[in-house]
Order: C-alpha cells, then sequence, then structure tokens
C-alpha cells in the first residue's frame, strides 16, 4: 500500500513540477525559520523552571514612586535577610546574592571567575544540583566555598576537591577558604551565572552594613512558605516597610516630588517570581529579555509559514485543472467524495513532511549561525524533547488541513459530467487568490517598513552625541580594583613618551559595555539648604575632563597641584546645580551631606552628559577623585592613524603595570554599540524575516501567474490572432496580480504607522516616522510584484499564437 501511495505521489509531483518545486522550497524554508524561532522561543522560556520548589521562589525588589513614575530597585539591604524571617509573614527561607570575588587560586595556578557572596540558605532555596558536599551545610561557615564541576575540575585536575584549600579574591584581598562542596555544571537556561559561591560574611561592608538599613547593595531570594501566596506576603510587607520608613524618610521623599500610590506610601516592596526572572530587564537577570521580543518571534514565525501555507493552497487549487480526468474516471468507478478528498490531502501530506525533514535538516545545519546573529543557546538536541515532537506532529496536521484541506474538498466535490468533460471552473477561486495576495503582502509591507524603521532608531542610537568622546577611546577593565590609582599611575609612566596618547584617568563606571560585561550604577540622595538632593556619582583618576573630551562651563579639572582635591574636590553636571540652587559664583562652595565623609567642594562644573544609554534620561552626577575608593576601567584617549597598533601599546602597557592580568581592552565606541545588542538583533531579525516573506511572497506569485497564463493560452492566442498589442497582453495579465498589491500596500501603510509607534514610545530619544519609510516599502513591494508577475506575463504575450492555438 505504501509502494503504490509512493508511486501515486511521484506521479502527481511530475505533473506539476512547477508548483511542486514552489511548494517545497517554499515550505522548507518556512519550516526552517519556523524552526529555529520556536527553539528559540522554547530556550527562553524554560529559563529558572527547573528548580525543585520554582513556585515558591521569588526575588524581591523595592519600588519608589518618582515624580517621573515608579523606579524599581533590587538593592536590598542586609538585614532585611534575617529580619523578613523574623516578622512571620510568610518568608520560610531568604538568602543574599552579591557580586563578590573575582578570582580564585591555588598553588601557582590562577583562575578569572566569579565568585558570589550569597546567605547560608541559598542551595536550600535554590535546587542546583550537588555533585560532593552536603548542600544544608556548605555555605554555613564564613570559611567554605562552593566550586561548580568545571572550576573544580580546573582547580583540582584528578584529585577530590571537596577538603582541598584555595585563596579567592575579594575586594582587592586574597582570603583562604575551604572546599565544601562542588555543584554540578550550571544549566544553560539558568539566570544565575557564577563559578564559585561563599558566604556574606565575607563582604568587607557586611559587619557595619549587617545593622544599617540605608545601605543597599545586594539581592535578596526568598521561598515563602506553604501557606503564604504572593498577594498575601506584599500586603503584610507593607506595615514591615513602613517601620523602616521614617519621618525624616518622607521628608526627603516629599523633597524629591515623590508622590503616594493608591496605598498611600511612597515606597514598598515587591516580589518577583523566579520564573520571570529572565523576562525583566533591571530587576532581574542582568541579560533579561523582554517577552514582548519572544511574542515578536512567535509572530514571525507563524507569518513566514502562512505565506507558505497560502501559497500550497493557491498553487494547488491552480494546479488541480491537470487532474480533472484523472478524478472524474476514479468518480465514474464509484470512487466516494471522502475517497477523492482523502488521496488528494494524503498527497499533500507526503508533501509536507518531505518539506518538514528538509526544513529540520536545513535548521540544524543553521542552528550555529543562528546563534551567531541573533544571541541564544539553542541546540538541535531540542528536537528530540517530547514537547517538540508533538508540536511538530501537530504543525504538519495544522498545516496540511490549512494548505491542502480547501483544495481536497474542491476537487472532491467537483461534478462528474464536467470533469469527465476537462472543465474546472478556477475562476470562481479568483476572490480567494486576491485575498491570500493581499494578506501576503500587507505581511511582507508591514515587515519593509518595521526593518527600516528599527534600523534607523538603531542608527540615531548608535550615533547619538553623548556629550563626549567615543571614536579614539579606549577602555580597560582592571583586575585587582584596590590597585586601581596604583595601575593608572604606572600606566602614565610606561605610556608617557608615546605621541599617540594624549591622556590617561581611571573610572568605577565604565563608558558602556565592555568586553568584560559588567556595568554598574551608584547613587545617593540628601538634604541640601532644605532641598532634596539626587544624583548618581562616579569615582575618576586626574585628568577625566581631558581624557574623555567633557567641555568645562567653569571651573577646572582635578589636578595633583591641589591637594585638596583628593579628600573633598568634586566637578558637578548643570542638573546638580539646578538641584542645589546656588547662587554664582558656585566654584568653591561647599556641599554638606550625611555620607560620612568630609563635605565637598565645587571645582567645576560641566555639562549634562549620558554617562548610561541614551535609552535613559540624562541624570545628575558628582564626580570626585576619591582615591580611597577603587578603579575599576583605564581610559586612554588616542590620537593615531593606526588604532589597532596603539591597542597594542596599551596592552603591552598594562600587563607590565598589572603583571598576570588578562586584557580585555575595547574601544568605547564598541561598548557603546553593546548597549544596543537588542535593537541591533532585532534589526538583524526584522530584515532577515521581511526578505524570507517578500521571497515565499514573489515565489507564491510567480507561480499562480504560471498557472493562471496556462489556463488563459487560448484567450491569449485569440487576443493576438485578432490584434492585440504585446504590452495590452502584459497589461491584462498584470493588472490581475498588481490590484490585489497595491490594496495590501494601502492596508498596510496604517497597521505599520501605529505599530511602529507604539514600539518607539518605548525609547526617550527615538526618530519620528517619516512619509518616505512607508513611500519606499510601498515601492519595494511594487517593483518586486511587477517584476515577478511581468516575466510570465511578457513570456504568455509573446508566444506565437498559432502555437498556443494548437496547443490549447
Amino acid at each position: 500500500m505504501l509502494k503504490n501511495y509512493l508511486k501515486t505521489l511521484l506521479r502527481t509531483l511530475r505533473k506539476n513540477k512547477l508548483a511542486t518545486i514552489i511548494n517545497i522550497v517554499g515550505l522548507t524554508v518556512a519550516f526552517c525559520c519556523a524552526t529555529l524561532l520556536l527553539l528559540r522561543v522554547y530556550h527562553e522560556f524554560s529559563f529558572d523552571r527547573f528548580f525543585e520548589n520554582k513556585g515558591k521562589l521569588y526575588e524581591l525588589y523595592k519600588f519608589t514612586n518618582r515624580p517621573e513614575g515608579e523606579h524599581l530597585s533590587n538593592s536590598i539591604a542586609f538585614p532585611a535577610q534575617e529580619a523578613l524571617k523574623k516578622e512571620n509573614i510568610g518568608v520560610e527561607k531568604a538568602a543574599i546574592y552579591k557580586q563578590g570575588g573575582t578570582a580564585i587560586r591555588t598553588g601557582e595556578k590562577e583562575l578569572s571567575t566569579s565568585v558570589e557572596l550569597v546567605g547560608s540558605e541559598f542551595l536550600q532555596l535554590f535546587s542546583f544540583p550537588v555533585q560532593k558536599g552536603n548542600r544544608q551545610t556548605a555555605l554555613s561557615s564564613p570559611n567554605s566555598i562552593v566550586l561548580t564541576r568545571d572550576m573544580a575540575e580546573n582547580l583540582f585536575p584528578a584529585q577530590e576537591a571537596v577538603g582541598q584549600q584555595l585563596q579567592v579574591n575579594i575586594d582587592g584581598k586574597w582570603l583562604p577558604l575551604q572546599v565544601s562542596a562542588v555543584l554540578e555544571n550550571l544549566p544553560k537556561n539558568s539566570s544565575f551565572r557564577f563559578g564559585a559561591l561563599a558566604n556574606i560574611e565575607l563582604d568587607p561592608n557586611y559587619s557595619i552594613g549587617k545593622d544599617q538599613w540605608n545601605m543597599s547593595s545586594a539581592r535578596l531570594f526568598v521561598a515563602l512558605d506553604a501557606h503564604t501566596s504572593k498577594e498575601q506576603f506584599e500586603r503584610r510587607v507593607r506595615d514591615f516597610v513602613g517601620k523602616q520608613v521614617t519621618e525624616e524618610t518622607i521628608s526627603y521623599f516629599k523633597g524629591l516630588g515623590y508622590r503616594k500610590d493608591v496605598n498611600g506610601d511612597y515606597t514598598g516592596m515587591r516580589l518577583l517570581p523566579i520564573t520571570q526572572m529572565h523576562f525583566t530587564p533591571g530587576i532581574g537577570d542582568d541579560d533579561a529579555v523582554s517577552k514582548p521580543f519572544l511574542y515578536v518571534l512567535l509572530i514571525i514565525a507563524c507569518v513566514i509559514l502562512l505565506i507558505a501555507c497560502f501559497n500550497f493552497m493557491n498553487l494547488s487549487i491552480g494546479s488541480s485543472f491537470t487532474r480533472v480526468k484523472e478524478i472524474g474516471v476514479r468518480k465514474c468507478l464509484g470512487a466516494l467524495k471522502s475517497q477523492v478528498w482523502l488521496q488528494v490531502w494524503s498527497e499533500s501530506i507526503g508533501l509536507i513532511l518531505v518539506a518538514l525533514i528538509l526544513g529540520i535538516v536545513l535548521a540544524i545545519t543553521l542552528t550555529g549561525t543562528f546563534n551567531q546573529l541573533f544571541g541564544g543557546e539553542i541546540k538541535a538536541a531540542l528536537l528530540l524533547h517530547p514537547a517538540v515532537i508533538a508540536g511538530s506532529l501537530l504543525l504538519i496536521l495544522l498545516i496540511s488541513v490549512i494548505a491542502s484541506g480547501y483544495p481536497s474538498m474542491l476537487l472532491a466535490r467537483l461534478k462528474t459530467p464536467e470533469v469527465l468533460k476537462g472543465k474546472l471552473n478556477v475562476g470562481r477561486q479568483g476572490g480567494l487568490r486576491t485575498a491570500s495576495i493581499v494578506l501576503q503582502f500587507v505581511i511582507a509591507v508591514v515587515l519593509i517598513c518595521a526593518t527600516c524603521i528599527i534600523y534607523l532608531q538603531f542608527q540615531h542610537l548608535r550615533k547619538a552625541p553623548l556629550g563626549y568622546q567615543t571614536e579614539s577611546l579606549i577602555s580597560v577593565p582592571i583586575k585587582d580594583e584596590r590597585s586601581g590609582h596604583q595601575v593608572v599611575d604606572k600606566m602614565r609612566t610606561l605610556l608617557r613618551n608615546q605621541t599617540a596618547f594624549e591622556g590617561i584617568t581611571g573610572t568605577n563606571i565604565n563608558l558602556g559595555v565592555g568586553t568584560d560585561g559588567a556595568s554598574n550604577t551608584e547613587s545617593m540622595g540628601f538634604e541640601f539648604n532644605g532641598n532634596a538632593i539626587k544624583t548618581n556619582l562616579l569615582n575618576v583618576d586626574y585628568d577625566f575632563i581631558k581624557t574623555v573630551g567633557l567641555p568645562l562651563k567653569a571651573g577646572r579639572d582635578f589636578s595633583s597641584d591641589f591637594v585638596a582635591d583628593t579628600a573633598s574636590g568634586v566637578i558637578v553636571t548643570e542638573s546638580v546645580l539646578k538641584q542645589l540652587r546656588l547662587e554664582d559664583p558656585v566654584i568653591g562652595r561647599q556641599i554638606v551631606h550625611d555620607s560620612g565623609y568630609a563635605p565637598w567642594t565645587i571645582v567645576g562644573v560641566i555639562p549634562d552628559f549620558n554617562l548610561y544609554s541614551v535609552n535613559k534620561q540624562k541624570e545628575p552626577l558628582v564626580i570626585s577623585l576619591g582615591v580611597r575608593n577603587p578603579l575599576s576601567y583605564i581610559l586612554v584617549k588616542i590620537n593615531t592613524n593606526n588604532p589597532a597598533r596603539a591597542m597594542d601599546l596599551v596592552k603591552d602597557a598594562y600587563r607590565q603595570a598589572a603583571p598576570g592580568a588578562e586584557f580585555n581592552g575595547s574601544f568605547v565606541s564598541e561598548n557603546v554599540e553593546r548597549w544596543y545588542h537588542n535593537e541591533k538583533r532585532l534589526a538583524k531579525m526584522f530584515t532577515i524575516a521581511a526578505v524570507v516573506a517578500i521571497v515565499l511572497s514573489c515565489m507564491g506569485l510567480f507561480g499562480m501567474a504560471f498557472i493562471v497564463v496556462g489556463q488563459r493560452t487560448k484567450e491569449i492566442g485569440v487576443r493576438k490572432v485578432l490584434g492585440a498589442s504585446v504590452s495590452s497582453i502584459a497589461a491584462l495579465i498584470s493588472k490581475e496580480f498588481i490590484k490585489p498589491v497595491i490594496i495590501a500596500i494601502v492596508i498596510a501603510i496604517p497597521i505599520a504607522l501605529w505599530a511602529l509607534n507604539k514600539w518607539l514610545q518605548h525609547f526617550t530619544y527615538r526618530v519620528s516616522v517619516t512619509w518616505w519609510v512607508f513611500a519606499a516599502a510601498g515601492a519595494i513591494a511594487l517593483i518586486i510584484a511587477v517584476l515577478t508577475v511581468g516575466m510570465q506575463a511578457i513570456r504568455a504575450a509573446v508566444a506565437n499564437p498559432v502555437n498556443s492555438l494548437r496547443d490549447e
């Protein structure tokens, strides 16, 4: 039976070679794209769902109702870890999580890795598989450390790691610790990324901050008890927060213009489910992915499949006339409608199955390229997951019903007398063909518009003036932050006589996102002369203004000629002055604050600039020399026609200034582009999706035009015999297909305008949606359609009418 089925299928495919090729290629491409996109979405939605008690795990975060809107932060004070458990509000376990160490060494071997400092209950909260050791007690001692399997094997090859001694670099100091447990390597779909875990008590600020509610510098994870829901906890925690908010704090909030919410709170705490951490930028995963982005991927996958289905359906209807007599004979021999329908439908299933297999093979081949283009960690092994296999089978069934169900029913309903006469009035199906063309090109035009606007927005963000130089600036992460000032001084000495360098300085915050991937912010609030002040902070070294290229509005840069600069000198931005409400002259004025350090003395004023991405508003900033504070990055300004050579010189100098440290230098212009990797990724995705959608639409249009021309061969021959010109015949055939494309353009433009305006509202700095984008998208779609149909129309128009009439 299978042999007969395959013979029938091959015979049918040979009769309609063009339709078969278009259908197989179109469906293969569609299945490949959809498989890659769906695997990516599946992988993203699987993040953090492997924890055994995931339904009761949450990250605690704060909210404040600022004048510009609600502000969220996951920076929590140390005392909250124990205080929340004692309040009897539903917290069963809690654990602090804070970035701590940067390196581990044993003997002469030293490895750079992330060592996270956590509460003793961390491994009781999160069910990471423990390879060796006791989960309950692994982090109970400040002298213990837990390693991942790869880290343990690198440090202690061919040895049992548990019980071994090693040293960890925490805040610039090497501390001796003992390995208490080894974890299996972290899953790829985990939001946590670390090489080792150690006790939070090793943090230098913990002894001071464990009782200070005004020092917030760590994340906090909690597990609720079995009888407490998220909503119940958030209601109960209001009283807990109220105990910490003093009248002085409320006065400070009012001074900053903060507002009460519907519950009458200026600030409060909420819970973020652990399964949502990967989708919540700012308070969840550092590499969080927005759900709308994933929904867009799903929509694109569905759109591409839908276009391929429409092509399959239209080409099946269009090529059905070649099987009219075959169906008629079968009906005369007693075949029922259901048998005819089942035959045609089963043949379509075979074609779809072949395309699916080819599409999956192509998707497996392109997995690496896909990950490189769009980010992600999808693996071909995901295709063997039961849910993916079940989804694929369901997809075959669904597509076969959509794409071939209607053509099958059309053939099954044909009347036997009409069939035997070779008649099949496909003209009745013109409305369906027109509707499908309109829908396909609506999608294509919307995607073209989206591609243009997303690209323009990305370029706008990338090229937006930040207020400082980026092209001629090199950023180098410093391995040992506590020795940052010394490393910067050594770099100055080593590069002093090199004419390619114009300035060297240091900072605790990188410009953009460097190759180390790290980013951080630092801010403070205080009252000054009755005014509430809120500002970001930046610690730098000498020559910062000169090196970065910031213009001075008043005063001067930091200088070693002024000893007081190291203790109290600050450079402020103009928006800080507006908050301070100082009258001229401002240079030399003292600013008293409650940070515990000496009052600030203003030595310079600079314009506001974007220390962070232009997705955020420019914010007030106070820059201090801060010799007591660590420096995390070196900034080097170059002036040369050979930047690669300059980078090599910086690399050599850094290795001398910080022996044994890995060099991760990069140009600040590259760092700035990393701010917008999501926009860049989105632009690539839409570009490829638009190209695929247009190619599939054109293939369908070409195939339909070929079939329609074949059906109208006799009509075209008669028209030519009666004197019709080539141009008039070509125009007649083209009109039937170009009109739906024009209708599609008219429908697509308002849809694209609405959708893109909604998307652009998420950006503080955005491009304007200009008319020429839509005009260009419409023109591109029309030109493509004209060229696609025109080839078939001209071929039919120039054919010899004698041959056309004889063939008919």
